[in-house]
């Protein structure tokens, strides 16, 4: 089946997005356009060199909305024209707008993989312009997909709201094979002394952007409120969140001592700070999988996870860890981590191991997604 993956240009950076948008373009051996802001790709190189590129225009209101410059789509437009089906990736950018009138130029279904960009806390930031894009092309986009795939129940369920009823596949996004490792003591106490973690405490990772919206501050003020004198490893690169605002929120909270700063850390180098973790502690206001989340379960992490995290919907009956009912009261979970044996907190991260093992292998992706592509594409033609 000739396939073609349209996304926003991905950058090393841009985290989560990247790796579920090379994993459907690898399970689907799909040509790549990447819609790509004509600045960003100055600063940062994209992680698929051999893309094609559709360079959004550099005139301040066009270059919001990635409007391209003239010039860019007769490739784009062709290799649409010649595919069983297309993937597209995020919303809000025009490059949505211009599929939908491609693809029904040419008579080729499209799905839609929104990554949780239209859960209801996007709209409590410029919801005028959202409202606007909405009208002038965005529900015909979303209207007209032949199928939406998610990594979430929650997620469909959010989509659901604006088109319900569409043909959907719920997929959870897979991990690499180095991924699924085992725990190496060695390494935890050699990284524990490192950062002068006592080996008898229990220490909490926050791993992830410095975003605002995954409130890694509020973890800090989280661990200073709770009862249980635990420590906290920041791993992360600043993205609106400085390590510095977290070394002096630490500071201030007078538990800098316990706060440990490490910065963006990338490739198996991680794998020495989940090694000395104890539990894994999202607070995010909105996760609509979080890789990082599923990383650490793969190593065998039991995870204390926030509402906003999608995921902890497909986790309910798992007893892998501790699941907020609330964003704002995590100091129990906090506790209910630190009193809990070492033995029984090994026992939950291999529960979400085992989940992991199921469900998030590349091989289970590809099968699924390569399942659903083909009914989409046959229904399609059957429709024609």
């Amino acid at each position: 089946m000739n396939t073609t993956v349209l996304a926003l240009g991905l950058y090393p950076s841009s985290g989560g997005p990247s790796k579920s948008v090379r994993s459907f373009a690898n399970a689907l051996n799909a040509r790549i356009v990447s819609w790509v802001d004509p600045l960003q790709i100055e600063r940062e190189q994209l992680i698929w060199r051999d893309s094609l590129l559709v360079h959004g225009s550099r005139l301040p209101i066009l270059r919001q909305l990635l409007i391209p410059q003239s010039g860019d789509l007769a490739a784009a437009e062709r290799l649409v024209a010649e595919s069983d089906l297309v993937s597209c990736h995020s919303f809000w950018r025009w490059h949505c707008v211009w599929l939908q009138k491609v693809a029904r130029k040419h008579g080729v279904p499209y799905w839609f993989v929104p990554h949780g960009i239209l859960d209801p806390y996007v709209f409590t930031t410029d919801r005028i312009a959202k409202r606007a894009f909405l009208a002038l092309g965005g529900m015909r986009f979303l209207r007209d997909a032949s199928a939406v795939v998610c990594a979430t129940r929650r997620e469909y369920e959010k989509f659901a709201h604006f088109v319900p009823g569409m043909p959907h596949a719920v997929i959870p996004w897979p991990l690499h094979d180095s991924d699924f490792r085992e725990f190496d003591e060695t390494q935890r106490a050699k990284t524990r002394d490192g950062l002068g973690i006592p080996p008898e405490a229990t220490c909490l990772l926050y791993f992830g952007r410095l975003h605002p919206m995954k409130r890694p501050l509020e973890t800090i003020e989280a661990v200073a409120r709770s009862t249980a004198s635990v420590h906290l490893v920041i791993m992360g690169n600043p993205f609106g969140v400085t390590l510095d605002d977290c070394r002096r929120r630490a500071q201030a909270l007078g538990i800098a001592k316990r706060v440990h700063v490490v910065g963006a850390v990338f490739g198996q180098d991680k794998h020495r700070y989940l090694d000395a973790a104890d539990a894994y502690i999202s607070l995010s206001h909105r996760e609509n999988f979080n890789f990082t989340a599923a990383e650490c379960m793969a190593s065998g992490l039991p995870v204390i996870l926030s509402p906003g995290n999608d995921l902890a919907g497909e986790l309910a009956d798992v007893e892998c860890g501790w699941m907020l009912s609330h964003a704002d009261q995590p100091e129990a979970a906090i506790e209910a981590a630190a009193a809990t044996t070492a033995a029984v907190r090994r026992a939950l991260g291999n529960n979400g191991r085992k989940w992991c093992e199921r469900n998030l292998r590349e091989q289970v992706f590809d099968c699924r997604i390569r399942e659903f592509a083909t009914t989409i594409a046959a229904h399609h033609r059957t429709t024609l």
